[in-house]
């Protein structure tokens, strides 16, 4: 098997608790992966103080020092003209370009990994604006959704290039042999929505035909109802920080009915195999990692604000991600489509 290079750029500095979650998540991932090396970008002292404690990862990872960064404040035209070609993040990504490694991981900046990630990679031909994807848990297993957030105003012709990514996403991830493919509305109704979706919908039609099964709701989402959901980035962003705050609410009310009385605790010990099932199904951090679709190279965003378990999900979701022929079955598709 080849080995996969892993760059973790930004992720050594800028996950929300520092280099400690990424290295710490690194050890946790590395160790249940096979031929993988990891890059890491950011200050070599920081890294370095934090690397001490797991000494086992010293063969299994290079340390490329620089000192500039991007801040997670930055706006993404800083990233470019003002930060320039030596923060962590471009060096990164002109890595992944260069063909030197296999993926990007980063934690950093959404809007200047993107930015960078397009000018340096640049997009697939036919493809107009790279989205931003994730996996979304349902009963039968998980959806695909996008866009969560990198475009805010789309066409129908880009709903359309989303739909056919997410298509060839579900094929080569989750090797889903016939997916089903939907948008998301205000309704299952083919009257409902605006022009773009009106549109959108008619194109799909006629290029997925039976695979496209038409317009779903937000509630259809966590169903199960379609393989993969596309949606502009404003409102998949919304749902998707919206189905998280659910989740730990629902969390947060188990835990605490748990805790109130003897009756609930004594339930708590005897279901305790059940309930710690139900916690990991419920954890953002099972499917942590959005993946920017479009782009000539492999990209993943990391949630900031996740812990070494987080982390390490989404450091074991990227080298699946690389060993995929993704990139080849975008390419074949949008060719045969568009």
């Amino acid at each position: 098997m080849i080995k996969n290079i892993l760059n973790l750029g930004d992720s050594a500095v800028y996950c929300d608790f520092g280099p400690e979650v990424t290295v710490k998540g690194l050890s946790h991932a590395i160790d249940q992966l096979d031929n993988v090396h990891a890059n890491l970008f950011g200050n070599e002292n920081e890294i370095r103080n934090v690397l001490d404690k797991y000494p086992s990862l010293n063969k299994k990872l290079d340390i490329i020092h620089t000192e500039n960064f991007v801040p997670m404040d930055a706006k993404p035209a800083d990233a470019i003209r003002r930060i320039g070609k030596d923060s962590s993040m471009w060096l990164s990504i002109d890595s992944c370009a260069k063909k030197e490694s296999d993926v990007v991981l980063s934690a950093g900046n959404t809007g200047a990994l993107m930015a960078l990630s397009k000018l340096i990679l640049k997009t697939v031909d036919g493809i107009e604006r790279p989205a931003i994807t994730a996996l979304w848990p349902n009963p039968k297993g998980n959806s695909v959704v996008l866009d969560l957030g990198a475009n805010i105003d789309i066409s129908a012709n880009q709903l359309v290039q989303f739909g056919i990514m997410g298509y060839a996403y579900a094929l080569c991830v989750l090797k889903n042999e016939n997916p089903k493919v939907a948008i998301l509305n205000i309704g299952h109704e083919e009257m409902k929505g605006s022009n773009n979706l009106q549109e959108a919908y008619d194109k799909l039609s006629n290029i997925f035909s039976s695979n496209f099964i038409g317009f779903v709701e937000g509630d259809d989402l966590s169903k199960g109802t379609s393989d993969v959901i596309i949606t502009d980035g404003f409102t998949g962003n919304v749902a998707l920080k919206t189905a998280e705050g659910i989740a730990k609410l629902i969390a947060h009310y188990l835990s605490d009915s748990l805790k109130s009385s003897l009756t609930g605790k004594l339930g708590m010990f005897i279901a305790q195999k059940s309930l710690k099932s139900l916690k990991e199904k419920i954890d953002p951090r099972g499917n942590n990692g959005g993946f920017f679709l479009g782009l000539n190279g492999l990209v993943v965003k990391s949630h900031g604000g996740t812990d070494f378990v987080g982390f390490s999900n989404a450091i074991q979701f990227s080298v699946n991600l690389a060993r995929s022929d993704i990139s080849k079955k975008i390419t074949d598709l949008i060719g045969e489509n568009i």
